[in-house]
């Protein structure tokens, strides 16, 4: 069966273990970090990505390209027919940003998903994982997933955005649709 959907873009996350590791390098990362779990978060984010990439390779007859969330700009959109955001809630609002007019569907994979074991855990750190409540499937289902979304399974769903425009005494500047919420600010 041919896929639905034939050129994929597929953003991923950067993990707290990547940039607190930045900021290590320069000296201001902060004292008081569990290393050893963010590293853990990272190397289950970054076997999602890995899988996912070989996983499209292997089984599906698709063009994709791959772009950091931080990176993210509308030209990586040309010629795209799905976005696929790899991480969590936050990555799959990032991308939300750049798809304003609805032409092009979303999916989101939660990389690094809260497991039954870590629902007691109440510290809420950097070291968490992600709730991936906008997620469709999560990298433990990761095969069935794509299976259902490229071969048009499932249902495409159009989610209400918020608008804003801005209005001062000399000029109005229109924002950018939001998916979850807008932060207003003095600035």
């Amino acid at each position: 069966m041919s896929p639905r959907f034939k050129n994929l873009l597929i953003v991923i996350k950067q993990t707290a273990y990547e940039s607190y590791s930045q900021l290590k390098l320069r000296g201001l990362a902060p004292k008081a970090l569990r290393w050893q779990r963010l590293e853990s978060r990272y190397n289950k984010h970054k076997s999602c990505v890995t899988d996912l990439i070989e996983t499209l390779k292997k089984n599906y007859d698709v063009n994709f390209s791959c772009v950091n969330r931080e990176d993210m700009d509308r030209q990586h959109l040309h010629g795209v027919d799905l976005v696929v955001s790899v991480g969590g809630d936050g990555t799959v609002l990032t991308c939300g940003h750049f798809l304003d007019n609805g032409s092009i569907p979303l999916v989101g994979i939660n990389s690094d998903p809260t497991s039954i074991r870590d629902m007691p855990i109440t510290k809420r750190t950097d070291e968490r994982r992600s709730h991936g409540a906008l997620c469709m499937f999560t990298s433990d289902n990761l095969q069935q997933g794509l299976d259902k979304v490229l071969h048009g399974g499932g249902t495409l769903t159009s989610r209400t955005r918020i608008s804003v425009t801005v209005k001062s005494a000399f000029s109005e500047t229109k924002l950018v649709p939001c998916l979850n919420d807008v932060l207003i600010a003095h600035p």
